[in-house]
Parts: structure tokens; sequence; C-alpha cells
């Protein structure tokens, strides 16, 4: 290993120690290898504008929030268009700027409504089912409903952006708890948080604008974080550092992706912390990105990432290295 290398994994390894998060990464494993990029500017059926949450059903079909023309489109693993729904508006079925998508267990589609403040869960084919807008929470409902996870049993959590908090709701959609309080540095403050994901049946959070990952209990008890320069809130560029965590992603294998907004690129840890991979830098180019937002892993390995500012999906070979 040379200097450099030995002094950036000694970095990692420290910052890690520090943030209280275990594991340390050795030399990163090579990155995942780009299959195909598709998408492009515009607002005709399978273009794009501004896109910003995806989400991949069990037989591959690649939902993906059209954000700004506030639709929903449908793809297949390969990028053909099949189909989309919503336009603009606050009517039940209409849209301003959806943000995260997530599918339960039986295949229905739930839609976190940033300008709408509330979820929407519609079937595959785009049939609204219900609205939640959380108005028996505390202080009243989502301020920004920006992120949007289902538990296996059916509990539902939205991340809910304005008001630096994470809410659950049980299968019936009443209030359950909040988990999180606004803040910065200290374990368990949220700033801004953008997605969510489920770890080993822990609460993996996209602490946004805190530059950092947290996880929490079901219940909400704050475990491990780590990002945001030795996990306290600051932004960086460094390895395992962010700018703007917004997105976050776990496989089967239990490794953590995370959308590294304004770094441009993606990074790959365990699912205790230690950093794995990282790829994608800033541009135009093929597995260049210009502000990924999210990304999500599908049935076969394969990495989807939303590039925001290119207008397009990327699509990666699963990535082989590293451990759980």
């Amino acid at each position: 290993m040379s200097g450099s290398a030995l002094w950036r994994v000694l970095c990692v390894c420290v910052m890690a120690t520090l943030a209280g998060t275990v594991g340390c990464a050795g030399d990163l494993v090579p990155a995942p290898r780009l299959l195909s990029v598709w998408g492009e500017s515009g607002s005709a059926p399978g273009e794009l504008h501004q896109p910003i949450g995806i989400a991949v059903a069990a037989d591959g079909t690649v939902f993906v929030a059209d954000t700004g023309n506030d639709r929903i489109q449908a793809f297949s693993s390969e990028g053909s268009f099949l189909g989309a729904f919503g336009s603009r508006g606050k009517q039940p079925g209409e849209f301003r700027r959806p943000m995260d998508l997530d599918i339960d267990a039986q295949g229905h589609l739930y839609v976190a409504e940033h300008g709408g403040d509330r979820v929407q869960v519609f079937t595959r084919a785009g049939e609204l089912l219900r609205v939640v807008h959380g108005e028996d929470a505390p202080g009243g409902g989502f301020d920004a409903a920006a992120g949007v996870v289902v538990s296996a049993s059916g509990e539902l959590y939205v991340a809910d952006f304005y008001n630096h908090r994470v809410l659950a709701f049980r299968k019936d959609g009443s209030f359950r708890t909040v988990i999180g309080t606004p803040g910065r540095v200290l374990p368990g403050r949220l700033h801004y948080p953008t997605d969510l994901e489920w770890s080993d049946g822990q609460l993996v959070v996209a602490d946004a604008y805190n530059h950092r990952i947290q996880i929490f209990t079901k219940d909400g008890r704050a475990v491990a974080r780590w990002g945001g320069f030795l996990g306290f809130g600051l932004a960086g560029d460094g390895p395992g550092s962010f700018r703007v965590a917004t997105g976050v992603a776990v496989d089967a294998l239990g490794r953590i992706y995370v959308a590294d907004f304004k770094n441009h690129r993606i990074q790959i840890f365990t699912g205790h912390g230690a950093l794995l991979a990282i790829f994608g830098a800033q541009g135009s180019g093929p597995g260049e990105f210009e502000r990924p937002t999210d990304l999500d892993i599908g049935p076969d390995g394969r990495i989807y990432v939303v590039d925001f500012g290119n207008d397009r999906i990327q699509v990666f070979a699963p990535f082989a290295g590293g451990a759980r």
C-alpha cells in the first residue's frame, strides 16, 4: 500500500472509531462496472426532468420519481419505457414534487411528496389506494415528506424534511412514534433527512444536511453514525465523508450504498460503516454524475443510480467486493 493510500485508510479508521461506528476499511475494493445509461432531458414519455427517487420491484421493473415533470415513470430493467402516471396538482393522484419511492411486500408503490406534504400509495398501474398526511402526529403532520420506507410488517416510516425528524406509523396508518429530534452534532439529531432504508431490522437514515448516515432501532434509539467529519455534522470530501448524503440503499448482504450529492459520487459501506468502495466523479460522461440523489438495488444485485443533474439513470453491475 502506498503512503498516501495508507494515510487515507488511517483517517477513515480514526473517523469511524471516534464517531462510534465499528469496522474499518482496508484497501478499497474495485468499484462496480457501468452497464448502461438511459433517459434524456425532456417531458415526453421516457424522458426525465430533475428525477430524484427510484425503486426497483421484485420483477426488475424500475419506478422513477420524475420530479420536475410531477409524475412517476416505469421502465424495464434495461430502460425501456413502460408507462407513467400523475400530473402536477394537489388533488389525490396528482403530485407536487414527488421525491422518494418504496415498494411494499404486496407490490404497492409509496410516493413521498415534498410539495404536497403527504405520502400517496398506488398500485403498480397507478391506481390510487390511499393518502397519508400524518395529521395525528405531533405538530400536525408532514412539512415536506422527503423519504419513505415500509417495514416487512407493513409499518410506514417517513422522513419529515423541514421538521427534521422521522415519523413512524402502524400498518393501519395511525401514528406510532417520532424518531430523531432537530439538531446537529449529537447522536439522534437530524438536519433535513431525505431517505430511509432497512438493514438487519434497524432504520438507516440519510441525515442529509448533517452530512452523515445514522442508524436507529425501530423505536428510535440512535445506535451508530458515520460521515459528517467524525460523525459530528460537518461536510467533507475525503473517503467516508459526505457533502449532503441524499440517498441510501441496502443490498442483500447488508452493505449500505450512499448517494453523496455534492461530491458527485456513490460510496459503499459495510453495515457497520466501514468504507468498501467509491465510484463516480462530476461530469456528464458514462459513469460520471451531476448530483446523484438516490439509488436502489435490483433483485439481481444491479445498482440503479438517479443522476439528477444529467436527467438520466445509470446502471452498474452488482458489487462483488467487501464483507457484511
